[in-house]
């Protein structure tokens, strides 16, 4: 065994974004986002260059802006910051950008194709879109770690084996210590096709609910040394009294002695390794952990509709070109393969701060079908912990098997396309959750806290409130008050009498468990035939604007800056973008006075 390689890899062919088919380079860009319907409060005037502010202030990238049917924009932005937008008062709502399909189903959770076309639907693990039951297994995902706070998976734990870089060099002592998030997106997307939760939001894997460990061995490009490599290894060795299979969609060219003997040495303690085959093109054979015999080798299958019969158009909208029902144009073939599985624009689980979801394609995505088929059968059938009990796995899982597909490898060889679908085989051990009745969570979108309010304006009040098991409970959200009766629903809008409120807004979920919101607001008392001028300063790409709001005059108005004059008005009350047209800081004295009259209102803006 020679011509050890330096470097390991992911096995990933490319990516892209979930809901965007156009491709993307084979790492998605920093911070991916999601994309959002902004709407404005009714009457916002300037929409553009309040799009632009609020642009600057969330790190987001606009879209269409609208400015007749109704005022907003649309908004590519992080979770997060969408979050955080919603709470200002300028906003009326935040809808999801999503798309617009024929009427088909209403489930909040989508099965990726990869699942339909090995059968995990029709098996006994009984996709509901219900978490009240998981799969009773533990698989180890050796990559580059999974998100811990990722709801649509469940993660026992993790490890990073790294070695420091820092420090005197007799005193770095690498390890394998307790961590393992995913600081790239890579191992969260294989977890997630192992065993993303069978809920009502997300994906759902092959075993859905198996226990996680996240075992870090690959940086945040996707790359680490093979010592990592084994560290990783040996880890889940120490742990196989927990943990019956584990995932490697990594590799490198070359052979590697130490490698084969640390996964030898795992499988004889009872663990099965499901490995990608490798993105090469070529023949599997000549790369590592693809051409060990210990180990359930798999190469990709495109396959773009979930089903058999090669009928789906190769020049769709798919995240890239290929032959469905084929192998995949890029994917490593050869006697080293034991197995295919669908490994083409597979949508999975990503890190929350890249998007929570994303579709990609490479060998690293067909390997991980295959450990969720290994997770099923170690859940029930692994009575002894040693390698003859591996052995079986790996055999079941081969024979089990079928050849609806087309291998165009030239290779002599058609490997069997994994196939889950006989329940007399692959029928899990299920638990019930831990937990099915966890608190539901209600958050007040508007107002925010310590509004200020005129009296007699009818102020709007909107939440929303989600639930693991109920879903969506918005309509059941009960807001109460000392100013007002009690109110259901997600939205409202009431006049209040002046003073300060404390605002609340609780809900309940089927298993009676409760959440609640609360806002303090104050409504001032009318001031008769008192001017009242406010002013919210801000910049639009470096220069200084801002915007002017007044009520209580009795006529019209002048409005100067510095001295200077700017505009007139004729309504009592309103609001008014201006711009100094300077870049960086100063200030600014406004003065608005009703015209023909000494009655006056001054405010300073401040850059």
């Amino acid at each position: 065994m020679s011509s050890r390689r330096r470097l390991w890899a992911l096995f990933l062919a490319m990516a892209m974004l979930v809901g965007l088919t156009t491709a993307a380079s084979a790492s998605p860009p920093e911070g991916a986002h999601e994309s959002y319907i902004v709407v404005l409060q009714p009457g916002t005037q300037r929409v553009p260059k309040v799009a632009a502010a609020m642009l600057q202030a969330h790190s987001g990238q606009v879209g269409f802006v609208y400015e007749h049917a109704l005022q907003g924009f649309s908004m590519t932005m992080s979770p997060q910051a969408a979050a955080a937008l919603a709470r200002n008062p300028r906003v009326a709502y935040i809808e999801t950008n999503d798309t617009v399909t024929i009427a088909q189903s209403t489930t909040g959770q989508s099965t990726p194709t990869g699942i339909t076309r090995i059968f995990t639907d029709t098996t006994a693990v009984d996709i509901d879109s219900n978490d009240d039951y998981r799969v009773d297994v533990d698989v180890a995902v050796i990559d580059t770690g999974v998100d811990f706070e990722h709801l649509d998976l469940n993660v026992a734990g993790g490890v990073t084996c790294s070695q420091p870089n820092k420090g005197p060099r007799r005193l770095r002592t690498a390890s394998c210590s307790p961590g393992g998030d995913d600081d790239h997106y890579h191992g969260t997307h294989v977890a997630g096709t192992i065993g993303a939760l069978d809920n009502n939001f997300g994906v759902v894997g092959v075993a859905p609910g198996a226990r996680i460990w996240a075992v870090k061995v690959l940086d945040s490009n996707g790359s680490g040394s093979e010592a990592m490599v084994v560290a990783g290894i040996d880890w889940v060795t120490g742990m196989a009294g927990t943990i019956e299979v584990a995932n490697m969609s990594l590799g490198g060219s070359g052979d590697s002695r130490a490698e084969y003997d640390a996964i030898q040495g795992a499988v004889n303690a009872g663990v099965a390794f499901a490995v990608a085959a490798g993105n090469n093109g070529a023949d599997a054979d000549g790369y590592s952990p693809a051409r060990f015999d210990n180990v359930l080798t798999v190469s990709a299958l495109a396959d773009f509709d979930g089903q058999a019969g090669g009928s789906a158009d190769p020049s769709g909208t798919h995240c890239r070109v290929d032959q469905d029902d084929t192998l995949a144009d890029f994917s490593n073939w050869g006697s080293a393969v034991d197995l295919a599985a669908p490994g083409v624009c597979i949508e999975s689980t990503y890190p929350i701060e890249r998007g929570s979801y994303g579709t990609i394609s490479g060998t690293s995505m067909a390997s991980p079908h295959a450990a969720g088929a290994l997770a099923l059968l170690a859940s029930n059938t692994l009575p002894a912990r040693d390698a003859a009990a591996v052995d079986a796995l790996y055999a079941t899982v081969i024979s089990a098997g079928n050849d609806g597909w087309t291998d165009e490898s030239g290779d002599g060889t058609t490997e069997p396309l994994l196939d889950v679908s006989n329940v007399d085989i692959f029928a899990p051990t299920l638990i019930p959750t831990v937990s099915t009745d966890a608190a539901p969570t209600v958050t007040i979108i508007s107002p925010s806290e310590d509004a200020v309010f005129e009296s007699g304006v009818s102020i709007s009040f909107e939440a929303s409130a989600t639930d693991l098991v109920d879903g969506d409970l918005s309509g059941d959200i009960v807001w109460s008050s000392s100013s007002f009766a009690i109110t259901t629903g997600s939205s409202f809008s009431r006049v209040l009498p002046a003073g300060s409120h404390t605002i609340n807004a609780i809900v309940t979920d089927s298993a009676g468990n409760t959440d609640s919101d609360s806002v303090i607001i104050t409504v001032q008392p009318l001031s008769t035939g008192r001017l009242v001028l406010t002013v919210n300063d801000y910049k639009v790409k470096g220069i200084q604007w801002a915007e002017l709001t007044w009520t209580g005059a009795t006529g019209n108005t002048d409005l100067t800056r510095d001295g200077k004059y700017v505009a007139t008005f004729n309504s009592t009350s309103g609001s008014f973008d201006d711009t100094t047209e300077l870049k960086g800081g100063g200030t600014a004295t406004y003065k608005l006075c009703e015209t023909d009259s000494e009655t006056c209102e001054e405010v300073t803006a401040t850059w």
